[in-house]
């Protein structure tokens, strides 16, 4: 069965209304299957909006959302690091969704690729977005986490991600956001141009 039949899912007659919480980095809808108890998960687009109905990829079940409760991390001053990386040399999309969707956790299709939220056994581990067209991956941390822990979360992501796949990625771009409750969701604080100084920063200092 390929990635592609995995991720997509029937949808039978609906079951009952559910409330389910905004996660938090405020990108997806979370919850528990009632009749099954596994996960639940609907990406939050950009304008704010959400699919109207949820359906459990294991039993089938669908529900109509009721209501989205932000989650406790939501409604505390949140940031995000966010790290776009080009590809250097020969990749294959398909068998990155493949390990991204089997060993990490629900992958979205977006326009241009697709994007990997990790589930609620991934710890640390970033989001991931890989665009096809551009060329580009993109790892982000929203939470708590002081900007160097992110650094380095986001620096081991990178370092497993290129070695199971054989990839240089390198740096260029590396964005730091904040949560604000006027746009319930996150704005871009910062921009920074990073060229090849990203990957060497922790052996020497950048020259002036």
């Amino acid at each position: 069965m390929d990635a592609h039949s995995k991720a997509s899912h029937s949808q039978s007659g609906l079951a009952a209304t559910i409330d389910l919480s905004l996660s938090d980095d405020c990108a997806r809808l979370v919850g528990t299957c009632p009749t099954c108890g596994s996960r639940l998960s609907v990406e939050v687009r950009e304008d704010g909006s959400h699919n109207q109905t949820v359906s459990c990829l294991r039993c089938r079940g669908l529900y109509r959302i009721e209501s989205a409760r932000p989650s406790p991390l939501a409604r505390a001053r949140l940031s995000g690091l966010g790290v776009s990386y080009t590809i250097e040399g020969e990749w294959n999309t398909s068998a990155i969704l493949e390990y991204l969707f089997d060993n990490v956790g629900p992958v979205d299709y977006v326009e241009g690729g697709f994007v990997c939220h990790p589930d609620d056994q991934g710890g640390d581990c970033p989001i991931i977005m890989v665009d096809e067209s551009s060329r580009v991956v993109r790892f982000a941390l929203f939470g708590g986490y002081p900007e160097n822990q992110a650094t380095t979360l986001i620096g081991q992501a990178v370092s497993e991600f290129g070695a199971r796949f054989q990839l240089d990625l390198r740096p260029f771009v590396l964005d730091r956001l904040e949560y604000r409750d006027d746009v319930s969701g996150f704005v871009l604080l910062e921009r920074r141009h990073l060229g090849a100084f990203w990957r060497e920063r922790p052996r020497r200092h950048a020259h002036a």
